[in-house]
């Protein structure tokens, strides 16, 4: 009997204490960063379904799901986190986070501004091969509209590679690039740093500031609906970013080993920059065959080859070779360069690897002309012995 009132006295006990936090919590249910909040959780519960339905093998639904994690933990770095009254550059990538697409061989920082507000950068170019700052407007689709460009070549940098570049609403009279912004628009602005070789180059650097803002002066208290606004913002991110393996082209579910050129009017301004062109291609062959993929060296400012998972990550580069620049390749005697693809390493000057990815992305990109025109490259699937032979055999002897 003692037993009996004892868990009937549990049970009382633990449903008032429930229905007291049901009631705290009910009471804040109607925020509005409350409401973001939750739209990320069921956006997240969607594209987690998404994820195990695109996966074809355990390993990739494994990597999928880790791979929304990362995705959630840069878009709430990068865009919820994003103050324009008091701004910075938010890395996107990190040395484990490398998602969207990105270039191994490159390094990407975002800020978000306010069309209210003016803003003034300052930096130095470093030695890198190329450096672009591309500013949107966010619409409503969750897509942007492009507002202004400018790269290495037209930021009027001075002979020791410093430059100013304003984001303000009137041209200012000062040196230095401009881009024109407009009252009412929210904006993001992102860098980035395409490298040749990092043992040997010196990144650039960049600041931002609010034009007319002291470094101290006082900020108002974070609000409701800014908090809110972040919220909304980090979700755009993360569903834009989650999904890229079905709305770029090519999708993952493509046929296999194709290439396809493309550059910022297929993708879009907040995806591919002006001067940012691109072969493309999906890869999948099994574990004893491999990819040789053959192209005529470009001439251009800067160009890589990188390998990416199916979900448009790119393949652990810090513990394998899965991405080349044109500082780092062998050029064969006849004039051509050609990569070897495989699962794992091999003896080719040229090789690539997968991590044993069956399936996945290989993306050419390069800073060239806007009317650079590549020949799209030959690609040919051989066992992995006979590859071998075959390269070497077009390559000649080394």
């Amino acid at each position: 009997m003692t037993r009996i009132v004892s868990a009937a006295l549990f049970l009382m006990i633990t449903s008032a204490a429930l229905a007291e936090r049901d009631t705290g919590a009910a009471r804040f249910a109607n925020l509005e960063s409350v409401k973001a909040f939750d739209q990320v959780m069921a956006t997240l519960g969607d594209m987690r379904n998404m994820i195990l339905e695109d996966a074809v093998s355990d390993r990739e639904a494994s990597e999928g799901v880790r791979f929304l994690l990362r995705t959630l933990a840069m878009s709430q770095e990068v865009t919820g986190d994003g103050y324009p009254m008091a701004p910075h550059f938010a890395r996107m990538d990190t040395p484990q986070r490398k998602i969207g697409g990105d270039n191994p061989n490159g390094e990407y920082d975002n800020v978000v501004w306010d069309g209210d507000l003016d803003y003034k950068v300052t930096g130095n170019l470093g030695s890198i091969d190329h450096l672009s700052f591309t500013a949107v407007v966010r619409l409503p689709s969750g897509r942007s509209r492009p507002v202004g460009y400018v790269n290495e070549r037209s930021l009027e940098a001075d002979a020791e590679g410093n430059f100013t570049l304003w984001l303000t609403r009137e041209k200012p009279d000062a040196p230095g690039a401009w881009i024109r912004t407009s009252p009412g628009d929210d904006g993001t602005m992102l860098v980035r740093q395409y490298i040749g070789d990092r043992a040997k180059e010196k990144l650039a650097t960049y600041e931002i500031e609010v034009v007319g803002r002291a470094h101290l002066d006082p900020l108002p208290p974070s609000e409701d609906a800014d908090i809110a606004a972040g919220i909304r913002g980090t979700l755009i991110a993360l569903a834009g970013i989650g999904r890229l393996h079905h709305y770029v082209s090519p999708s993952i579910d493509d046929p296999p080993n194709q290439f396809k050129l493309r550059n910022s009017d297929d993708f879009g301004a907040d995806i591919s920059s002006t001067d940012n062109l691109y072969v493309i291609g999906t890869y999948g062959f099994g574990e004893d065959e491999a990819l040789i993929v053959e192209v005529d060296p470009l001439d251009v400012r800067y160009w890589n080859f990188a390998i990416e998972n199916p979900w448009h990550e790119s393949v652990d580069y810090r513990h394998r070779k899965t991405a080349r620049t044109h500082d780092d390749v062998t050029i064969d005697p006849d004039g051509k360069i050609r990569f070897l693809i495989a699962h794992a390493r091999s003896d080719h000057p040229n090789y690539l690897e997968t991590a044993g990815h069956s399936r996945g992305f290989m993306t050419f990109r390069w800073v060239g002309e806007r009317d650079t025109r590549a020949p799209l490259p030959k690609l040919t699937k051989l066992p992995l012995v006979e590859a071998l032979a075959r390269a070497k055999q077009l390559g000649g002897e080394r």
